[in-house]
């Protein structure tokens, strides 16, 4: 088999990354997540839009190394972070770089495992490639459409996993494609906290075996790991730094990427709230969330 090292090179004529620029944001996504682990106990905590919507010292300087090294080595994209005053600056760009510091500040603030590193780069405003890094285990996944999805165990965190089970060496392995999910079994679904709280009837639904952890990053490398099949969000107003990534590992691992209404994620920038509900998972899992999780949706 061939070695893939671009990503959408048939699918956009926009040119495309280079295995050069792959292994360059592998290496500042390390770095990120080094400066989270070594800004865990000295942390500023402020509040952004209420007290349950912080931002830390790590995320606005997490926010500052993507930004800075991104717009240098490419320097006619547009690079959005979510701490940003301005999400809109250069939304009109053909590539455009989507960076979520630290998905899951609650988590990271508490020192739990379940928070992760996204950045996230759309192509003509369609999910392009990924990475995806857990600083507490040093799990990296990157990859994208026609490159694949790559797990890395980097030396992030070199203690965080010594002893423990389920430990891997350090190295590098291609994922494999889940296999489709048929459209009558039961699912190990993975919803995010107040997805559920907004859906209390999933979880009585019998096809439905709820799944938890944290960021929608986080979701899809548990259903790459096959410890899950499908992420589901019904509730909307989710924003296009949590999902661009994800979408575009999940199109990468050969998973479908949708939503009960739609086959595909739309990023409607220069607005960064997707209003649509959003659904990654194995091969069948939009036509099987579309039997199985149709019901009283609220978007309170």
């Amino acid at each position: 088999m061939p070695k893939k090292v671009t990503a959408l090179q048939e699918s956009s004529q926009t040119e495309p990354l280079t295995g050069e620029d792959i292994d360059f944001v592998s290496k500042l996504t390390e770095e990120a997540g080094h400066l989270a682990l070594s800004m865990r106990d000295r942390l500023e905590i402020s509040e952004k839009t209420s007290p349950e919507d912080q931002v830390t010292s790590a995320d606005l300087a997490i926010s500052r190394l993507f930004k800075e090294r991104l717009q240098s080595r490419f320097r006619d994209d547009a690079v959005i972070s979510e701490e940003d005053l301005d999400h809109a600056l250069n939304h009109e760009r053909k590539r455009i770089w989507l960076i979520d510091p630290i998905d899951g500040t609650q988590n990271y603030i508490m020192d739990h495992d379940d928070y992760c590193i996204m950045v996230g780069l759309l192509i003509d405003l369609e999910p392009c490639f990924d990475w995806v890094l857990a600083p507490q285990s040093g799990r990296l996944y990157y990859g994208g459409k026609g490159f694949g999805v790559k797990r890395r165990q980097t030396d992030c965190h070199p203690h965080a996993m010594q002893g423990k089970a389920g430990a891997l060496p350090l190295g590098e392995t291609l994922l494999e494609e889940p296999p489709p999910l048929p459209l009558n079994s039961s699912a190990r679904v993975v919803m995010g906290t107040r997805d559920r709280r907004s859906n209390p009837w999933v979880k009585d639904l019998e096809k439905v075996d709820l799944v938890k952890t944290g960021s929608i990053g986080l979701k899809v490398a548990l259903i790459l790991e096959g410890e899950a099949d499908v992420f589901a969000h019904l509730s909307g107003k989710l924003k296009t730094w949590d999902t661009a990534g994800p979408a575009a590992l999940a199109l990468g691992a050969g998973l479908d990427v949708g939503g009960l209404e739609l086959d595909s994620l739309d990023f409607p920038l220069p607005e960064t709230k997707q209003e649509c509900t959003v659904i990654m998972g194995r091969k069948g899992a939009l036509a099987w969330c579309r039997k199985h999780l149709q019901g009283p949706q609220s978007n309170d």
